[in-house]
């Protein structure tokens, strides 16, 4: 027995913003595949859900301009989000991803002067990744990429505390779910690391600019969007899928769908993704226009509204290639969109 459900092709939907792969992919992921070899703190099992994950290939589509030395600074970001997600994920409780989210953030905050050195162990890998990553970063770029981690963490936190007080008689809202997963989906590190990596050193006054805000929440939502959309098979596979925007939109009234209508549910979250982009790119023509009395400032501006969106169309890009998704069986499966979940 089996269910089918039909995806769209978002690509389509971002195709103004579809670049090339960036030709600095096979070192950086030469490079992954030795360290995952070498990582004794990872079982087969977990080697192989790394291998899988292909991180190196969702780092150079995110990234698709960067060089190699600022695409190792981005997957090593990638690769401490990846071993937090899986300390955190289902089963564990919220104690436990209380503390691993506590040492997440702390691999940051005390990366220049650490109280404590790590000896082995996921702790360890975080102390040392998080050294690297924040020596690398240019100070005025720093502060608000961890800034940008502890939101991550604290989402990471509120969805294990989701799993394990909400349930179909006490369902999460739409609003509330998206809400959490805007600190989760770890959207907001990348837009952090495309400023420092193109030294977009915006003032307050542009980044706290009401249009620049939303695109840059719009942005972040495409990504959480879709990503929920192409993770669903896997993570209903591996626990029905409780938090995703998929199942939550089944639960919330204010839909109208009915439970286990999976493909209503898809077509719901399509047209909000299609909603969120119409949205950036309204606030991006509101947006644009306002700095271009500075000529340096308006093409900083205009830099940055592009590298948004190397993030969504970079997230697609990966999310329908990537092995840790495992969507379409064959190419004719992809072309179709058609998506089956064993039952």
């Amino acid at each position: 027995m089996s269910s089918q459900y039909h995806i769209p092709d978002l690509l389509k939907l971002v195709s103004d913003y579809a670049k090339p792969l960036n030709p600095n992919f096979d070192e950086l992921d030469a490079g992954f595949q030795k360290w995952i070899d070498a990582a004794s703190f990872l079982s087969e099992s977990h080697k192989k859900a790394w291998k899988h994950a292909e991180l190196p290939l969702l780092i150079v589509r995110a990234f698709p301009d960067a060089d190699t030395a600022h695409l190792r600074v981005c997957l090593e970001s990638m690769m401490m989000f990846l071993i937090l997600e899986q300390l955190t994920d289902t089963p564990a409780t919220s104690q436990v991803s209380k503390k691993w989210a506590a040492e997440f953030v702390e691999a940051f905050q005390q990366a220049e002067a650490p109280q404590a050195k790590r000896e082995e162990g996921p702790s360890a890998v975080l102390q040392h990744l998080g050294a690297i990553i924040i020596t690398a970063i240019d100070p005025p770029y720093r502060l608000s990429y961890i800034r940008s981690n502890i939101l991550l963490a604290e989402g990471i936190v509120q969805e294990a505390l989701d799993r394990e007080q909400r349930d179909s008689m006490n369902p999460i809202s739409l609003k509330t779910y998206l809400n959490t997963r805007r600190k989760s989906i770890g959207a907001l590190p990348f837009h952090d690391l495309d400023r420092w990596i193109c030294k977009l050193d915006l003032p307050d006054h542009v980044l706290k600019n009401p249009h620049i805000e939303q695109m840059v929440q719009a942005a972040v939502d495409m990504v959480a969007l879709s990503n929920d959309i192409y993770s669903y098979r896997k993570e209903y596979l591996e626990d029905g899928a409780k938090h995703n925007y998929v199942t939550v939109a089944m639960h919330d009234p204010a839909t109208g769908i009915r439970a286990g209508d999976i493909q209503a549910a898809i077509h719901y979250t399509v047209e909000t993704f299609k909603e969120t982009l119409a949205r950036y790119e309204e606030n991006k023509k509101h947006a644009l226009p306002a700095f271009r009395e500075d000529p340096d400032l308006s093409s900083m501006v205009e830099r940055y509204a592009e590298l948004m969106m190397d993030s969504v169309a970079g997230n697609i890009e990966w999310s329908i290639a990537c092995k840790r998704y495992s969507l379409f069986p064959d190419e004719v499966a992809r072309e179709a969109g058609l998506i089956t979940i064993p039952i």
